[in-house]
């Protein structure tokens, strides 16, 4: 069976060689591919038993090619590159990782959060201008004085909270999906979105993207904040209106935000419009990599295609399979 990966680009600086002898070791044909269009991608993958996707659109129409493939699996926790609907349709397992990258991910969290607060990014761009002057800029505030709300309270949220909650400031989160004693056990009050917007000095985004997220941050949203709120996005760009997060820091109803994901990626431009205010920290979508983390990713993605080749439907990778419930009948 053929085990294809579609976008092998060397910007990934990945060790394929870890795929390749995991796949060695269940007997399956490895393919790594650097697919640049939709036609390259339904060429390559006709004839493919599983498909391994970073960030190339699985779109309807190369769904809708595809021969034999049983599983589609996505490098990373968020899988809002594949059309999970048409994949359900054909009867195609799609796959994410959501126990990986935790640890990276909470600490570069909470790394933009300390950033924004202590203003570190900000004072060594006005340092390099040469200002040196310690009340530039917007008004810091004792983190033991500060609310964060987390927007979304997974596995991520759950241990940046934890790191967050040494500083001694209030913690509210806001997920709809999960019970009461999720939040008490993770340092956070359990709250609805309106009053996390109101109570929090500190807004960092935790959730998927879907439909119902997509620009959850906008103009509306915005004006239900505190005045001099501060935003962090180590989730998907799209759920900020970057519009309106934009128009917020310039009237300082946003006091700074830290972005680790932009609405538009990838971002390429010296001066874009994001960097004139200077109260905007950007990461290029980087929370989630160490050494350790990538080869934890690589290896977890081979293994879940071919476990699902193989039918080992153990609990680790059936809580893996994102379409676990419409494809049930096959699971057993």
């Amino acid at each position: 069976m053929k085990v294809v990966l579609v976008d092998n680009k060397p910007v990934y600086s990945m060790d394929i060689s870890i795929q390749q002898r995991v796949c060695d070791a269940y007997g399956m044909e490895y393919v790594p591919l650097n697919c640049a269009s939709e036609e390259e991608v339904i060429a390559a993958c006709k004839d493919a038993d599983a498909i391994l996707d970073i960030y190339t659109k699985m779109t309807p129409k190369i769904i809708d090619s595809l021969e034999k493939c049983k599983v589609m699996v996505r490098f990373g926790i968020g899988y809002d590159v594949i059309d999970v609907d048409a994949c359900t349709k054909k009867g195609i397992f799609v796959c994410n990782v959501p126990d990986y990258c935790i640890e990276e991910v909470a600490t570069h969290t909470v790394a933009m959060i300390l950033d924004v607060c202590r203003k570190v990014t900000f004072y060594n761009d006005e340092v390099r201008k040469g200002k040196w002057v310690a009340a530039s800029g917007y008004p810091m505030h004792r983190l033991s004085k500060q609310t964060v709300g987390f927007v979304g309270f997974g596995n991520i949220a759950r241990r940046a909270a934890g790191y967050m909650a040494a500083f001694g400031g209030k913690i509210v989160a806001y997920d709809p999906f999960l019970p009461n004693e999720v939040f008490e056990q993770n340092h956070a009050v359990k709250v609805e979105l309106d009053e996390l917007l109101e109570r929090s000095d500190i807004i960092s985004l935790h959730t998927p993207l879907f439909d119902s997220t997509y620009h959850i941050i906008n103009k509306d949203t915005i004006a239900r904040m505190k005045d001099g709120v501060m935003i962090v996005n180590t989730s998907r760009g799209p759920l900020i209106c970057e519009e309106d997060l934009l128009d917020g820091i310039h009237s300082g109803k946003i006091a700074a935000a830290g972005l680790d994901v932009v609405e538009f990626e990838p971002l390429t431009q010296p001066n874009y419009r994001l960097f004139d205010s200077g109260r905007v920290v950007v990461s290029p979508h980087a929370a989630f990599s160490t050494v350790d983390s990538n080869a934890e990713l690589l290896e977890k993605v081979a293994v879940t295609a071919c476990q699902i080749l193989k039918k080992d439907f153990n609990d680790t990778l059936v809580r893996r399979i994102v379409n676990r419930k419409e494809l049930s009948a096959q699971i057993g």
